[in-house]
C-alpha cells in the first residue's frame, strides 16, 4: 500500500473531522476549529492518503511567538495503525516546523502515542493534572533538534 504524506486540501476537512471525532471524542476538535487551523496553518496541516485518496490520518502543527514548534494533534484511523503512518506524519511535520524544539501534550494513559513520541526522541518534561482546566491530565513532551532521529 502506497501512502503519501502531503498538505491537506480543503475538501478533505470533513474526512479529517470524521477521524478526529472517532479517535478523540468527547475531547475532539469541532469542524470549525479544524477549518480555522486550515486557514491559519495550512502549510503545517498534513494528511496521509492512500492511492485511492482516502485520508488515513493527519497531523497539525503550529509555531508560537517563541519560535517553538507544537505538534497539536496527530491521528491515524485505527485500522491503519502500526503501519508507520503516524510516525511518518510526525517526522514530516517536524521537518516542516524547522525549529529548535517541538512540544506536544498527550494523556498519560495514551501508551501507544507515548511510545511513538519517545521513539521519535521526545521526552516527558512534566505532567500537569489539570492541563485544560477540566481535570484532564497531560504529559508535556519536548523534542530538541539535537535529539531528532
Amino acid at each position: 500500500m502506497k501512502i503519501d504524506i502531503r498538505k491537506i486540501e480543503k475538501n478533505e476537512l470533513k474526512k479529517v473531522f470524521e477521524i478526529e471525532k472517532k479517535e478523540f471524542e468527547p475531547m475532539n476538535y469541532p469542524l470549525f476549529v479544524l477549518k480555522q487551523y486550515y486557514d491559519l496553518f495550512s502549510d503545517l496541516f498534513l494528511v496521509a492518503v492512500n492511492e485511492n485518496k482516502d485520508v488515513l490520518g493527519y497531523a497539525i502543527g503550529g509555531i508560537n511567538n517563541n519560535n517553538e514548534g507544537w505538534l497539536l494533534t496527530v491521528a491515524t484511523k485505527q485500522e491503519y495503525r502500526g503501519k508507520g503512518i503516524g510516525r511518518n506524519l510526525c517526522t514530516s511535520l517536524i521537518d516542516l516546523l524547522n525549529v529548535s524544539a517541538v512540544y506536544l501534550t498527550t494523556h498519560p494513559d495514551n501508551f501507544g502515542a507515548i511510545h511513538l513520541y519517545k521513539n521519535l526522541g521526545f521526552k516527558v518534561m512534566s505532567t500537569q493534572e489539570n492541563y485544560y482546566g477540566d481535570n484532564s491530565p497531560r504529559h508535556i513532551m519536548k523534542l530538541d533538534s539535537s535529539s531528532q532521529k
